[in-house]
């Protein structure tokens, strides 16, 4: 998702030498030492390399005073936190893999990021390593699954809810507690908008996230299952199938009738999300961590949210969208893995998790949360939706190489008007035969993994 951030996951290709720096300013952990012959899960000294803060602000702060918390409890642990960047996190990530050195505990966004470097031996799986009655505890943990085993920790949940400005529907003569509920609704809805001069949908794509965006929350809704969402990258369908594909027209008419903001291919996400909060359109699909900085901004009462319109009758049009988003792992050549998987075990205590919502607001990964500590009556409702029992993100499934070069890119010269929906249904199409091809042992494993 996942998520906005997930956008800026496009590999800008560090220089070797920048990227050698980064591994071996981390390598102050164990990676460089000699194994604990102790064996004591308290006793050591890990790296973590930690993403989360452009998904939730605070977030690096909040894992930092974690790690000083769980050091004086254990004073014979020394934890080093390396904050990662966006732009360079799965890069780094595999020439750290490569050099086998670097952190102990890392981490990428749900599923395939982590699926991948499982699947190359690069990661350690947590079944084992952390009970089952605590693994049990995480939600979505299928999203990190591969051969019976789960593979990475959830920290928070990310939902993309479907929002509105109740005040600017009502200045359109709408009903402003009622968001559309169908496609032809929200194309009536944007027509009344547009005509009393409201920008219909806010929405930025300079950082490519909106296609995929709208793939993951529009698109899936013809699909009858996620291995049918599944099949297009294991070679068993054809994304030209307008079952898979017809999104693209659907994202095209909002382009072509001037329903999406005017410039949605040259703002990211996050500046748009500034305009919507300040009253400059009247729908978009958005964050939990955004909407919950819109409520602490005072902006709950003015604001609906609400699951994606349904727009197909596919049996996935009933799933929500909530993920993981981000999940932390254990490296395989770690030689801390008992210290690791004690830390990431007790981040998840009811005070930690507890402690992570009233801090940053986002919702924590642990059914054990109690929801009670949830007030505003907007974050009520996300929460119920991030939690009802079928979630997909859709963009989990793509492999990282079709989501980058093919689900977003394509996506944004369609957003710009620089090509058609059926030249980007045929240029998808043909990135994800790429991907088989240039890198056939990944496409092997997928296959294997999407056959069940």
């Amino acid at each position: 998702m996942h998520d906005v951030w997930r956008s800026k996951r496009r590999l800008a290709i560090a220089s070797a030498a920048a990227v050698l720096a980064l591994i071996l300013s981390a390598c102050s952990g164990p990676s460089g030492q000699n194994p604990q012959a102790s064996g004591d899960p308290y006793t050591g000294s890990l790296t973590y390399w930690f993403w989360g803060e452009s998904d939730v602000p605070g977030s690096t702060n909040w894992m930092q005073a974690a790690v000083s918390r769980y050091e004086a409890l254990h004073p014979g642990i020394h934890i080093q936190v390396v904050p990662q960047a966006t732009q360079t996190l799965q890069g780094a990530f595999q020439t750290a893999a490569q050099a086998k050195s670097g952190p102990d505990i890392a981490m990428q966004w749900a599923t395939l990021p982590v699926l991948t470097p499982a699947w190359r031996g690069q990661i350690t799986p947590l079944t084992g390593l952390i009970p089952e009655s605590e693994l049990s505890q995480w939600p979505n943990t299928q999203e990190n699954t591969y051969d019976g085993k789960v593979w990475a920790m959830p920290l928070y949940l990310l939902g993309v809810p479907f929002v509105w400005n109740k005040d600017l529907f009502a200045k359109a003569g709408l009903d402003s507690t009622h968001g559309p509920q169908t496609w032809d609704e929200l194309l009536a809805d944007c027509a009344k908008l547009k005509a009393a001069g409201i920008t219909p949908i806010m929405a930025g794509d300079k950082d490519g996230a909106f296609g995929s965006w709208f793939q993951s929350v529009v698109g899936t809704q013809t699909l009858d299952s996620v291995q049918e969402l599944q099949a297009v990258y294991a070679g068993k369908a054809d994304f030209s199938d307008p079952k898979y594909s017809g999104y693209l027209t659907r994202l095209a008419e909002l382009r072509d009738k001037g329903y999406l903001s005017s410039d949605i291919a040259s703002v990211e996400s996050t500046e748009a999300w500034q305009s919507f909060a300040q009253g400059k359109g009247a729908m978009t699909w958005a964050t939990d961590g955004n909407v919950a900085a819109w409520v602490k901004q005072g902006l709950g009462p003015k604001l609906g949210v609400q699951k994606t319109p349904q727009i197909a009758t596919g049996k996935l049009a009933q799933y929500y969208d909530a993920t993981q988003s981000i999940s932390a792992f254990i490296t395989s050549w770690s030689s801390q893995k008992a210290q690791a998987a004690a830390f990431l075990t007790w981040l998840h205590t009811s005070e930690n998790m507890t402690n992570w919502y009233t801090t940053t607001g986002a919702f924590p990964a642990d059914k054990r949360f109690d929801p009670s500590a949830i007030t505003d009556p907007v974050m009520t409702q996300l929460y119920k939706l991030d939690t009802l029992p079928n979630q997909l993100w859709a963009e989990n499934y793509a492999p990282p190489q079709v989501d980058d070069q093919g689900l977003r890119t394509v996506a944004q010269a369609l957003l710009a008007g620089s090509t058609s929906a059926s030249d980007a249904t045929s240029q998808i199409a043909g990135i994800i035969k790429a991907w088989q091809t240039q890198q056939p042992d990944d496409f092997k494993t997928y296959s294997k993994w999407a056959a069940g």
